[in-house]
């Protein structure tokens, strides 16, 4: 029980900033078909601040998981919610 409400404690804590990383990573990259880029970008943001931290209580790959998981569930919600705008791109079409 201790290491699930630690994780919990960090990812919870941790949320307001990954609602942020998505928004602004949806915002600077709103082409739908990219979300694994966007995914692989917020991971390696967020793992250069854990990095950066210094000690924790447990390491990132342990708590990368759940962290991934939430991406993908705000991600979710805010595409049902309308939150974001797809843009499709065509190829040999950029938009600006």
């Amino acid at each position: 029980m201790g290491n699930f409400l630690t994780i919990a404690k960090i990812v919870l804590t941790l949320f307001p900033a990954i609602i942020a990383a998505v928004s602004a990573i949806e915002s600077a990259l709103p082409q739908s078909g990219q979300g694994a880029a966007k995914l692989a970008a917020i991971k390696q943001i967020l793992e250069s601040a854990y990095a950066a931290a210094g000690e924790a209580a447990h390491s990132f790959e342990q708590v990368w998981p759940v962290i991934s998981s939430a991406v993908a569930t705000i991600v979710g919600l805010f595409n049902s919610a309308g939150v974001f705008s797809k843009q499709k791109v065509t190829s040999g079409s950029q938009e600006s």
